[in-house]
């Protein structure tokens, strides 16, 4: 069984959580027109290794691991010593941090707005997920595009590779289905153990998918 612990946070202004962040956190965060969705995520990603390490939020300190190319200065946080396998999605309105001392893992949020546009197909959705769309229109067409998205960039977040590898090339599972992938159709391969889970936002507006690289039942606990 992998235990999977997730927090949600609502955005909120950035002045409260800034002293709380690392010097190289604080600049990223000043480079940004709207720097609250930034600060609250990484507040409250802190906040939930903390809670699993005995130390301070403003204690905690991640390194960065880019499974693409090795590069230390992006790619997915690793906390300095804990072991803890830890996540982070946010957009301007949520932000889903999760950790679990279990297996390798990846979250997403999405909120169904952002789905809106259209180019979304040819830049997320390879051509039996477009398919599947066919006969949606209004909210239900967005939260398809949403789910279908939320559950890819999971799985990406997973392995460390993020959007540097081209989600039009893997096909998850309709939105109306359970979570599930596919196909992989990329190199590097795909993932050799993996979990996919629906998960449940705080706002109807939104979705969120949970992927575990591992083959097991998967338990979510809300921090």
């Amino acid at each position: 069984m992998v235990r999977v612990v997730v927090r949600w946070a609502r955005v909120t202004d950035a002045e409260f959580g800034m002293a709380v962040l690392d010097d190289a956190e604080r600049a990223r965060a000043g480079r940004r027109q709207n720097p609250a969705p930034f600060v609250t995520a990484h507040v409250t990603l802190r906040q939930l290794v903390a809670a699993h390490s005995d130390r301070a939020p403003s204690d905690v300190h991640f390194v960065r691991r880019c499974a693409t190319c090795g590069s230390d200065r992006h790619g997915k946080p690793v906390p300095e010593g804990v072991a803890l396998h830890v996540s982070l999605s946010y957009d301007d309105h949520w932000v889903l941090a999760a950790a679990s001392t279990d297996a390798e893992i990846g979250v997403d949020v999405e909120g169904f707005a952002a789905t809106d546009f259209d180019g979304f197909p040819r830049v997320f959705l390879d051509e039996t997920e477009h398919d599947a769309m066919a006969d949606l229109t209004g909210e239900r067409l967005l939260r398809a595009r949403a789910t279908v998205l939320s559950r890819k960039e999971s799985i990406l977040k997973a392995t460390g590779h993020g959007l540097a590898i081209d989600p039009t090339s893997i096909t998850v599972s309709a939105a109306y289905q359970p979570p599930a992938l596919r196909s992989w159709t990329t190199s590097p391969s795909a993932p050799e153990r993996l979990t996919l889970v629906d998960l449940d936002p705080p706002a109807p507006t939104h979705v969120a998918a949970l992927a575990v690289l591992d083959c097991a039942k998967v338990t979510v606990e809300i921090a």
